[in-house]
């Protein structure tokens, strides 16, 4: 039987996520189709982290980086793209896991699309973290199509998967870590914002990510002013490179800032 080269590259960024991080290293195992690495980037944890993670790597497809000091991230994952030798990179949270078929649904839906095509992304299941480990099932969030960049400016709720093209990541520059807070908040929209000015996203209309909320989430109420900082300056300065000619109008949508509407300059 020939062995097949892998394709995709998933990336788990992770920080003190001890506790989560096993579910999603075994949901990327579980994976229908066999084509894939797993690239583990620990940003300096100070909890079980490696010892967790040391019972995957027995599996050559698991590879392990520890970085000597937390930098965020963004530079997590700037690290990452350095190594990632695939045609597709898929961000997969340490907190979050996968449905069985997401990356073989992903890789279709890319390749298919061609490449104009720079990012892959679907519904999104929500879960809440209970006492002992346990988990409940809270919603689904089902995604539309995003339709060109200006869409995405005001398409408020955030894409997963976000299964990337590698190349178009580059042509980008990756993530910047020259941004307030020193891209430690939103990466996500962040690199996405710069792809959309060049390429199209496309959605696959079905369920293929699983987020869990818990005390721990970076994205909780108490760095919503962070946020919001961020948020601002990445939405101007992506409505500034692509022309200057909408202005922003913001709005607070359960405790993030996002923008509401553009105006036409």
């Amino acid at each position: 039987m020939v062995k097949k080269n892998p394709l995709i590259t998933v990336v788990i960024p992770t920080y003190n996520r001890a506790q989560f991080i096993a579910r999603g290293i075994r949901s990327v195992i579980r994976q229908s189709t066999g084509r894939w690495r797993l690239l583990i980037i620990d940003d300096g944890s100070t909890d079980r982290t490696r010892s967790v993670v040391k019972r995957f790597l027995k599996d050559p497809r698991i590879r392990y980086v520890r970085l000597k000091k937390n930098r965020g991230v963004c530079y997590a994952l700037n690290h990452a793209l350095s190594l990632v030798k695939t045609p597709y990179f898929s961000q997969l949270d340490a907190d979050d896991w996968y449905d069985r078929h997401t990356l073989k649904s992903c890789l279709k839906k890319m390749t298919r699309g061609g490449t104009s095509v720079g990012v892959v992304y679907g519904n999104d299941r929500v879960w809440k973290a209970r006492k002992k480990g346990k988990i409940k099932y809270q919603s689904t969030k089902r995604k539309r199509q995003i339709r060109g960049k200006y869409d995405f400016i005001t398409f408020h709720p955030m894409i997963y998967p976000r299964f990337y093209r590698t190349q178009a990541l580059r042509r980008v520059g990756g993530w910047s870590t020259k941004v307030p807070q020193k891209g430690r908040f939103a990466e996500d929209r962040q690199i996405l914002l710069k792809l959309a000015g060049h390429y199209r996203f496309k959605a696959l209309h079905r369920n293929a990510y699983n987020r869990l909320k818990h005390k721990k989430n970076n994205s909780r109420i108490g760095n919503r002013h962070k946020y919001a900082k961020v948020t601002r300056y990445l939405y101007k300065s992506a409505l500034k490179r692509w022309g200057n000619k909408f202005k922003a109008r913001f709005k607070w949508v359960g405790g993030r800032l996002k923008v509401g509407r553009l105006i036409k300059k």
